[in-house]
Formats: structure tokens, C-alpha cells, sequence
């Protein structure tokens, strides 16, 4: 449980956690635009498979044409057989065409679809620097009110010395020594306060989390490793290996120290921040090696999976 916070410690808490948001953001990001370049080059691949399907289809109907003039003007076993192969090949590129056309609807419905998410993605980051611009501009406003306000003090304290030293001295007044009755101190409690999971964080872990299961969840799926070994190098910390899960999935739980990390797997660096409350916290690390061109991590809080239930 963490201690209570001043409000200049809570803001600059605040704005940690703003930060991680956007990194979470950015990591979604990422994934949306190596989906989109998938689906693009699978649109292309469709588009050309049609277009090529669509002559054969062309060619396959002219021949169903003229094998079924020759059969009409000169019936015979060999134009029989000529117009046999031809109904049946027409009959193929047909079901072909039809079968392809509806396969690139697929994939054009999935890039608009994407598309539309990573312009969700992108305005998301966008709102997430603006409230990271923000929240910076509320604790500058906080720290210049305090600096304020501590000159201000230091004035008067300095005007009622000055006035002090301006004074006649008094006599000085012989007062009984009666000793003041002991005060018992009140016992100090302890207080703290309830972590904060913001909504963003809280979405964050659910989305992946759901991405894993819905990864894990085939029975047949891929248990080969693409790594013997590895391991988490947090920067001047400890190693700590991964657990393999399966489809190219690597799992761990640690803990963490507050700040702009810089975390170490094979010759991949990831740097994340940690909000000063979490320091010492427990937090999960998935590593995604299924694309080793731009493996990803996802990492959080262990104690925010306690809200998902």
C-alpha cells in the first residue's frame, strides 16, 4: 500500500503514469502499423490474384463458347469431350473468381478497419502528449506557487526580525518556575492511501491480456522457442529469465525501481517509466518475439490484474 502523497507528489505521480500511458499508446501504435503493412501487401497479392484468375476465367469462356459451336454443328465424341473440359474448367474459374473477389473484400474490409484504428491510435497519442503538456504546466504553476509562497514567508520573517531589532529592550519579567504538565504525544497512525489505476492503464492490461489468451488458446499453436535462453538486463540491475508460454511468448514477473528505466533483452533495449509510486512494485513482462524484426514488450502492474476479476 502506498504512503500518503503531498499534492506535488501526486501531480508528478500523475504525470508518470501519463507517461506510461503514452508509451503503452505508442507500443499499439506499432503493432496497428505492422498489421496495416501486412494487410496492404496482402491486398496487393489478392487484387493481383484476381486480376490474373479474372483472364483465365475470360480465356476459359471463350473456349466453353466455341467448344459448344463445335459440338452443336459437328457432334462427335472428340467435341463431346472438348465441350466436357470446357464446362468443367469455366465451371472452376468461375467458383475461383467468386471465391477470390470475396477473399479481397475480406482483406479491403480489414484495411479499412485498421485504418480507421490507427487513426484512432494516433489521435489517442496525440490527447495523451496533450495531457502530458498539461499536467507538466500544473505542477510548474504548483512548484512557481510554492516558491512564491515560501518568498513571501522569508519576507515577513525578515520584516518582523528587523522590527524586533528596532524595539526598546523590555525588562525582563521573573516569572514562577512552574514546570508545564507533561503532554502525552498522541500515537501517530500511520496513514495511506489506496494506489491509483487510472482507466487507461486499466484498458491497457485488459487488451493484453485477452491478446495472450486469444494467442494461447490453440491447442496446436507453435511450442517451438525461438530462444534457448532469456533474460530481462534491467540497466545496472540483475538479470532475471523469462518463462517461455508458447507462439513465441516470454513471461516473467519482477520488481522494478521508480524512474526512466532502461530495460535490456538479447541486444533489444526498451525504456519505460516508472511512477515513483510503484517503486519496488511487482510488475509482469511479456515479451512478443513473434516478429523479431520489431519484437515487442508489454510490461504493467501485477496488482492492477487484482481489477480485472
Amino acid at each position: 500500500m502506498a504512503q500518503a502523497q503531498t499534492p506535488l507528489t501526486a501531480e508528478k505521480n500523475r504525470l508518470a503514469r501519463l507517461e506510461q500511458s503514452l508509451e503503452n499508446r505508442s507500443v499499439g501504435l506499432e503493432d496497428v502499423e505492422n498489421e496495416l503493412l501486412s494487410y496492404e501487401y496482402k491486398l496487393e497479392q489478392a487484387q493481383k490474384s484476381l486480376d490474373d484468375l479474372r483472364l483465365e476465367y475470360e480465356a476459359s469462356r471463350q473456349e466453353l463458347n466455341q467448344a459448344t459451336r463445335a459440338n452443336e454443328s459437328n457432334p462427335n465424341s472428340d467435341t463431346e469431350r472438348r465441350l466436357k473440359k470446357a464446362k468443367h474448367a469455366f465451371a472452376m474459374a468461375e467458383r475461383g473468381v467468386d471465391s477470390r473477389s470475396r477473399r479481397l473484400e475480406f482483406i479491403k474490409e480489414n484495411h479499412q478497419q485498421l485504418q480507421q484504428k490507427l487513426a484512432e491510435e494516433k489521435q489517442a497519442i496525440a490527447d495523451a502528449k496533450a495531457k502530458i503538456s498539461a499536467q507538466q504546466d500544473k505542477i510548474s504553476k504548483m512548484v512557481e506557487d510554492m516558491l512564491a509562497k515560501a518568498e513571501a514567508s522569508e519576507r515577513r520573517a525578515a520584516m518582523a526580525r528587523a522590527a524586533a531589532t528596532n524595539e526598546k529592550p523590555k525588562p525582563p519579567q521573573i516569572k514562577a518556575q512552574v514546570e508545564p504538565p507533561k503532554r502525552e504525544e498522541p500515537a501517530k497512525v500511520k496513514t495511506v492511501a489506496k494506489r491509483e489505476i487510472d482507466a487507461d492503464l486499466l484498458d491497457y492490461v485488459k487488451r493484453e491480456t485477452a491478446r495472450l489468451s486469444d494467442l494461447l488458446a490453440d491447442e496446436e499453436g507453435n511450442d517451438r522457442k525461438t530462444f534457448r535462453d532469456l533474460e530481462l538486463r534491467p540497466i545496472g540491475g540483475e538479470r532475471v529469465p523469462f518463462e517461455f508460454l508458447g507462439e513465441n511468448q516470454y513471461r516473467l514477473v519482477t520488481t522494478v525501481e521508480s524512474g526512466r528505466q532502461t530495460y535490456k533483452i538479447n541486444t533489444w533495449k526498451f525504456r519505460r517509466t516508472i511512477p515513483a509510486e510503484d517503486d519496488g512494485a511487482r510488475y509482469v513482462f511479456i515479451f512478443d518475439a513473434r516478429r523479431l524484426s520489431r519484437p515487442r514488450l508489454v510490461m504493467y502492474p501485477e496488482y492492477v490484474l487484482s481489477e480485472l476479476n
